[in-house]
């Protein structure tokens, strides 16, 4: 039953739950905290013992129980049923410094600049990694709507020379936007003035409808002053 302290780098929305990520403080690497039923992690878990749920920047000692490595997610862990505790959180000068330390310069996810990955291609061909951790070269907000009809957030962002397109599931973030029409809009629009640091945590979700997709799990400001 090892003990884990973690930097919440991402509390994303999942059907039912949610999804929690991080970087551990040992240095070995992204963490993902799961349920031996299932990858979405429920409020009673993600609510630390202060009261509040994970936050971006929190330092977080969770309990593990065992590996569970799946094809999309090699990072999973299952999480014993105990509280997770609040270590303390990170100044911005410490998550600065921190985060710039561990961002990738490119996005090394199967299927190129596609927001999705067969999954049944991944059974066959397991990724060596489910998230990162980006640094867009230019942003957009691009609102929509899905076969469904039903609003949904996107960002448009450029990295690396390549342009990419994917859907937004950090609550936060999608509320923040919610006043947003559909359309595409500059970074401006959400109030994040062109000094402000942007960076996004990037995740390869669970299967659905027969697609691993690629998601925006954390949008991440680091504010000028």
């Amino acid at each position: 039953m090892p003990e884990v302290e973690f930097i919440c780098l991402a509390n994303s929305r999942r059907k039912g739950g949610r999804c929690v990520a991080g970087l551990r403080t040992d240095g070995n690497g992204w963490v993902r905290p799961v349920n031996s039923i299932g990858g979405t992690i429920w409020s009673q878990q993600y609510t630390l013992d202060d009261g509040r749920e994970a936050a971006i920047f929190d330092v977080i000692r969770v309990s593990l129980k065992e590996q569970c490595p799946q094809p999309y997610q090699p990072e999973n862990w299952i999480v014993e049923n105990e509280p997770w505790r609040l270590v303390r959180r990170l100044t911005l000068s410490e998550a600065s410094a921190f985060l710039s330390s561990n961002i990738s310069t490119s996005l090394n996810f199967p299927g190129d600049q596609f927001d999705r990955v067969y999954a049944a291609a991944l059974a066959q061909n397991p990724v060596a990694a489910s998230l990162a951790l980006i640094e867009p070269d230019s942003i957009q907000w691009h609102i929509t709507t899905n076969i469904k009809s039903r609003r949904q957030t996107r960002a448009r962002f450029e990295l690396d020379g390549l342009a990419y397109d994917f859907g937004i599931t950090d609550p936060q973030w999608e509320h923040r936007l919610e006043a947003l029409p559909l359309g595409v809009h500059n970074r401006i629009d959400a109030g994040v003035s062109q000094e402000d640091r942007l960076l996004f945590a990037i995740s390869l979700g669970e299967p659905f409808g027969g697609y691993c997709y690629k998601l925006v799990a954390a949008v991440i400001m680091l504010p000028s002053t």
